[in-house]
């Protein structure tokens, strides 16, 4: 049977600000900076492909809120995001456009500057606040010319934040970003921007999508094969990933190994995602397939209603919803699922046929579309085990027995001293970072102590300028007095 085809149509990817690119390149190559912010220079400084972006979202499935090729299915997981960001999912709840406008002492004291410089810029208007960018950029330039590097690795992922993971003005880093910012947990609230924005421009097939594009690239090209990316055959990207299968996709890495995977989020079978501009919704059985679990169906909750993804007068009541669900997270690892497996069943396979049929491809293809049969599994050989001549087999198991009860115990002591190294290593780390830590001023006392005392030395220093006033008066007042004795001794 003939798939029907799409029209394609063409999307707009969020740039990264040209100002910002010659910043991160003109610092970079004198600065040494911690990990955590060279990978976000490195998305910064990525070489997006809108070709290929646009090819992907080509394949976007508006009704189970994923990508749908030929005989398999992708979307972005929380678990790739926070890998590729090299940040941590924390064990609390994302953002959710409820927050309180932060304190300016707290972000004067996360971005390691005083609280009235910030005070004297911050933006406040019905609309929206936040920080401007030049004053940033300023506080960038001095910082980097200081080598000052915690405040300044802060303040440049602070505009790394507000311009390319959650863009939203082009003149200020609004109060979303700088909370976000400031809990150290964006990686929910990043799927869920990008996802909803994805969703949303390709159902009206046209616009600009707002998010981390670079992120979204560097994912997409982690799942394919070495092949597809050198291009020997100079195929155009449509040609390339119509021609991709099941079997070309790059499903499990060995840098994953040991993690565990969202399951379920409160009454959700699935993770409920807040972003900054609304609502979505993701499905972790699929993210499970891209980890190298196998799918026996269909991945159950695709099928959620698309009034996730816009606002209504129900808006707050998902929000609540979602947010209490945050409250109570499941986590699954290899021993919930199984053993790794990552080929399908065969009604998974029918089922994405089925869904390809329904919906269509976007581009022709030369090799026709059939339903996909998983190959059958090779039976296991095992050899029955023959006994030597003359064999005492009860003598032989005993034996054995004695190896693996040997074995066991010296597993246990082996278990045992790593248990002690891991122990000992941990509170050698601790000390270590006790002892090389920068100490603050401001981790032994509060901004309002801190206040308290900048006003009491303001004070001080008052008096102090008064009393030396005084004083010159007075010592003016005695030199006059003596003048006028010398010149009338006898009075």
């Amino acid at each position: 049977m003939e798939t029907k085809g799409r029209k394609p149509f063409f999307l707009n990817f969020k740039k990264v600000p040209t100002q910002l690119k010659i910043f991160c390149d003109n610092i970079s190559g004198s600065l040494k900076f911690s990990d955590s912010l060279n990978t976000l220079i490195s998305l910064v400084r990525t070489n997006v492909d809108e070709v290929l972006l646009n090819t992907m979202v080509q394949f976007y499935d508006p009704l189970l809120h994923c990508f749908t090729y030929r005989d398999f299915q992708l979307v972005p997981s929380l678990e790739e995001f926070s890998y590729l960001l090299g940040l941590p999912v924390l064990n609390k709840i994302p953002y959710t456009g409820k927050e309180e406008e932060p304190k300016l002492e707290v972000i004067a004291a996360a971005l390691h500057l005083p609280r009235s410089e910030i005070e004297k810029v911050w933006i406040s208007k019905k609309e929206y606040s936040g920080l401007p960018l030049d004053f940033l950029y300023e506080k960038a330039e001095i910082l980097a010319k200081a080598s000052s590097m915690d405040a300044l690795e802060a303040v440049l992922s602070l505009l790394i934040y507000g311009q390319v993971l959650f863009f939203h003005y082009d003149k200020i880093v609004d109060v979303a970003a700088i909370n976000i910012f400031l809990s150290k947990n964006p990686v929910p609230t990043l799927l869920g921007d990008l996802l909803h924005s994805i969703h949303f421009r390709a159902s009206k097939r046209k616009g600009c999508v707002l998010g981390c594009a670079s992120l979204l690239h560097k994912w997409f090209i982690s799942h394919l094969p070495l092949s597809v990316r050198k291009n020997e055959e100079g195929l155009t990207w449509a040609q390339r990933i119509m021609k991709l299968s099941f079997d070309d996709i790059l499903w499990y890495q060995k840098k994953f190994e040991g993690t565990l995977l969202f399951d379920s989020c409160g009454d959700f079978p699935n993770i409920p995602l807040l972003g900054v501009r609304g609502g979505i919704t993701y499905n972790p059985i699929l993210a499970r397939h891209q980890f190298g679990f196998a799918l026996k169906d269909k991945p159950r909750s695709l099928y959620l209603s698309a009034k996730y993804f816009h606002y209504d007068s129900d808006k707050e009541k998902k929000r609540d919803l979602f947010i209490k669900a945050w409250m109570k997270v499941k986590k699954v690892g290899a021993k919930d699922i199984g053993r790794r497996n990552y080929m399908p069943w065969d009604p998974y396979f029918q089922w994405v046929y089925d869904r390809v049929m329904e919906f269509g491809m976007p581009y022709p293809s030369d090799t026709p579309i059939v339903p996909r049969v998983a190959p059958p599994a090779a039976p296991i050989a095992f050899e029955p085990y023959i006994p030597a001549p003359n064999e005492d087999l009860v003598a032989t198991v005993n034996r054995l027995k004695r190896e693996r009860e040997d074995f066991e115990r010296r597993l246990l002591k082996v278990e045992a001293e790593k248990e002690v190294l891991v122990q000992d290593a941990k509170e050698r780390e601790t000390l270590l970072d006790y002892f090389s830590r920068k100490w603050k001023i401001e981790d032994f006392v509060s901004p309002d102590q801190i206040n308290s005392w900048e006003n009491e030395i303001s004070r001080l220093v008052q008096e102090r300028e008064e009393m030396i006033k005084a004083h010159k008066e007075e010592v003016r007042v005695l030199k006059r007095k003596r003048r006028q004795e010398d010149k009338n001794p006898g009075i």
